[in-house]
């Protein structure tokens, strides 16, 4: 039977001192999977592992602070500080309330840093404590384990609102990623450190995007298909390399791709650029213009003057013809003209100001 992890210890509320102004708060951003910015850098946005639920809080004893060592001692101290495998900071560090933005919020910017909230009254975090260092020193120069004792450093537990410990926290990019409280198993934080550490696979797709913003598309072509090798469930090399195969008139294996995760933007701009083609397909572009002069009234003609602008990239345009079109006969081609508004607005992002608007015209004809 396994044996389970001891309940966090409720922080006292009144250890916190009122005084001195706390480091800044974080906001937690939400879990999900690995996505990717605009500038093709992977940001992970990690999975909480769950931890056993408390029970009844454990009964806490007032303890007397620890007498403070001689400046002599503490000096040594910092000169036995273990130096980090590849010449950084040691894989573990304590900080204080007067660094903890340094050690914690700036080197985040560089590394994910994992902070472990303890006290030494704590019987879990003896537990969980010796298990964090550990899988830290495994993950040297990957991830930061930075300890804070919280009777010791207040500012930084009411900054971080700790209410019970251990208390761990995960730091990316300046910003609050994920936590747990808690001894939980070593399987759990093991979880917990990987899904902060970039794997194989997200780096190489990350310089498969870096490769397509400097349109060195061969070069992309090969990191996709390299980390798709490493991870063939990889979405973010896996739409990538479908918008790479798509622009290289490999259209089969770029639909194959996009199809696998139809959900993502750069899918959806996949597929709905492989319909704009065929759409057109055995019509030429005069021929298409002069049908709609012909017969304004075609909506089918509007339709494919519609997706013509769209391939030559007239996008206000090809939203007034194909808005058109669904004026004219909404049913046409299998609602043809509705489901390309809705796969140019993917193509170009919900956020941007032309979609809302032209997203309400449409429901605006619709409704």
């Amino acid at each position: 039977m396994t044996q389970r992890p001891p309940d966090p210890i409720p922080f006292p509320r009144d250890r916190v001192q009122r005084g001195g102004s706390p480091p800044p708060q974080q906001q937690q951003q939400p879990s999900g999977p690995v996505i990717y910015s605009a500038s093709g850098q992977p940001m992970r946005r990690v999975q909480q592992p769950t931890a056993p639920p408390p029970s009844e809080p454990v009964p806490l004893r007032t303890v007397p602070s620890p007498p403070a060592q001689p400046e002599e001692s503490t000096a040594q101290a910092d000169q036995d500080e273990p130096q980090g495998l590849h010449g950084h900071t040691a894989a573990v560090i304590d900080s204080t309330d007067a660094t903890f933005a340094q050690d914690v919020i700036e080197r985040s910017h560089e590394i994910p840093v994992v902070v472990d909230c303890w006290a030494p009254w704590c019987g879990p975090c003896r537990i969980l404590g010796p298990i964090l260092e550990k899988l830290a020193y495994e993950r040297d120069g990957q991830v930061q384990l930075v300890k804070v004792n919280t009777d010791e450093n207040p500012q930084v537990a009411q900054a971080l609102q700790v209410e019970g410990i251990p208390a761990v926290f995960a730091f990316v990019g300046g910003q609050l990623v994920n936590k747990f409280v808690g001894a939980i198993p070593e399987e759990q934080v093991r979880a917990f450190y990987d899904s902060l550490v970039p794997s194989e696979a997200d780096v190489k797709a990350a310089e498969g995007y870096r490769m397509m913003q400097e349109n060195q598309i061969p070069i992309a072509r090969l990191h996709f298909e390299s980390a798709l090798e490493e991870d063939p469930n990889h979405e973010p090399a896996g739409v990538g390399l479908a918008a790479i195969l798509l622009r290289l008139g490999e259209s089969d294996r770029a639909a194959e791709l996009a199809r696998r995760w139809p959900n993502h933007p750069m899918s959806k701009s996949v597929l709905t650029s492989m319909e704009l083609t065929a759409a057109l397909n055995g019509y030429e572009a005069d021929e298409i213009r002069r049908a709609v002069d012909l017969d304004p009234q075609d909506a089918m003609a509007r339709y494919r003057h519609g997706c013509l602008l769209a391939i030559e990239s007239q996008w206000m345009q090809a939203l007034d013809e194909l808005l058109e079109s669904v004026r004219l006969d909404r049913s046409a081609g299998d609602e043809a003209a509705r489901k390309t508004l809705l796969g140019i607005f993917s193509i170009l992002g919900d956020d941007q100001p032309v979609v809302s608007e032209y997203r309400k015209k449409l429901g605006r004809l619709l409704f």
